[in-house]
């Protein structure tokens, strides 16, 4: 095992008179001439490295392409967490040949290691580089990868209590339709932006063209969860269409020009997208994942104001509004655990889809549990007090003098 300092090079190949040839030609002096070379690319495998402080890691470098001579390769790293090896004079490297170099980790944080190669230009050393991450305890981790699960569990679970207190109610009366028109938009972009990435051949190639020296994080889970957000909520929009609504209850103008817009926009980025050369996919799935971005900042208001219209959260469950308080508060403590642990705290500002989705749905829900548990606590007092005084002015004077007594 590597100790915290210092730094240990392990060059391996398949063929032993071709490695007895590189480590001679390693400790040769970097002023050896070197051939330029046509047709040849590096690379690093794996692209993405977890581990502990103290701990060391092998890289795996593969030069291939058809060439002669020699090049010089040199490690750059975008934060100090690892002992860079001292440049290599990699010779030979024809037929996909490939070493193995070990390093040790010494900081953590977060950084981008690559190979840089002399002569420039000659060599493609796109794929060169590899994503290291270092923690300075793996309980934390842990601890965070069970919070990503508590969280989702959350999210997922939160769908259905509205579901069932409909049903249970036989009624959508106090349930916002813009919050629901809004949902269904919001989740739809998101589940188009996650199924692009994850799925989409040619998406994914022109994520790694504008952004070459990253790993594309969408999973199948990613795809998942919104899709199953869609249907949830699209069960809720079919409710509405059979259970009792009350008077007047519909989408408004404001929500239906919104949407509009919304979708509206999204058809027309879909037919510039094959017109104009300058737009891509990509930049479609990105404006689909800010439409997303905007739903969450206000989507809520209207059934904020649909409560305060009622004086009640009759139609709003509560049960839903403390899962997603819940999974919104595990979000963020996930996030700045994990910046924590990798001394990464500027990731927390740079990933604004996350730090701004969790902290809008916990305001949110703040503000329905003080409409739930405060404002709206007793929500029949009034109709029930009307009532009783509507009984006492139909009454005759002593009669209504003795019920009001009564009830006082």
């Amino acid at each position: 095992m590597g100790g915290a300092g210092g730094f240990n090079t392990a060059l391996t190949r398949p063929w032993g008179p071709a490695a007895l040839l590189l480590l001679a030609a390693a400790s040769t002096s970097a002023e050896g001439q070197t051939v330029p070379l046509a047709n040849a690319s590096l690379a690093i495998l794996p692209h993405e490295v977890d581990l502990q402080v103290g701990d060391h890691f092998t890289l795996n470098l593969t030069l291939s392409g058809e060439f002669e001579g020699c090049v010089n390769v040199s490690f750059q790293q975008t934060k100090e967490v690892v002992d860079l090896p001292p440049p290599l004079l990699l010779c030979d490297g024809s037929q996909g040949d490939w070493w193995d170099v070990v390093i040790n980790t010494t900081y953590n944080g977060k950084a981008t290691l690559t190979a840089q190669v002399d002569p420039p230009g000659v060599v493609e050393s796109r794929d060169a580089f590899a994503l290291v991450s270092v923690m300075t305890n793996p309980s934390i981790d842990v601890a965070a990868d069970v919070l990503g699960w508590l969280y989702t569990i959350a999210w997922d679970v939160s769908f259905l209590p509205q579901i069932y207190r409909n049903w249970h109610r036989k009624s959508v009366m106090g349930l916002s339709f813009d919050f629901l028109t809004l949902n269904f938009i919001g989740f739809s972009s998101y589940f188009i932006f996650n199924m692009g990435l994850f799925w989409i051949d040619e998406i994914q190639a022109e994520y790694f063209l504008r952004h070459p020296r990253s790993v594309l994080h969408v999973r199948l889970n990613d795809v998942i969860f919104p899709l199953y957000a869609v249907l949830c909520t699209a069960v809720q929009i079919i409710q509405c269409f059979f259970l009792q609504r009350g008077p007047g209850q519909r989408v408004s103008i404001t929500c239906r020009v919104i949407a509009s817009v919304m979708v509206v926009s999204e058809v027309v980025g879909c037919i510039l997208v094959p017109l104009v050369d300058s737009i891509l996919w990509l930049d479609l799935l990105y404006y689909l994942s800010y439409i997303k971005l905007a739903v969450t900042c206000i989507k809520y208001f209207p059934q904020l104001w649909e409560n305060y219209r009622q004086q009640n959260t009759e139609g709003w469950s509560i049960w839903q509004v403390i899962l997603d308080f819940t999974g919104g508060s595990l979000s963020l403590l996930q996030m700045f655990l994990l910046a924590g642990n990798y001394d990464d705290w500027f990731s927390v500002l740079t990933d604004p889809a996350k730090l701004g989705l969790g902290l809008v749905s916990v305001l949110f829900d703040i503000m329905f549990f003080i409409q739930h548990y405060c404002l709206y606590r007793h929500p029949g007092v009034k109709a029930n007090t009307a009532s009783s005084l509507q009984l006492v002015g139909n009454d005759d004077m002593s009669q209504s003098g003795s019920y009001v007594t009564h009830h006082l």
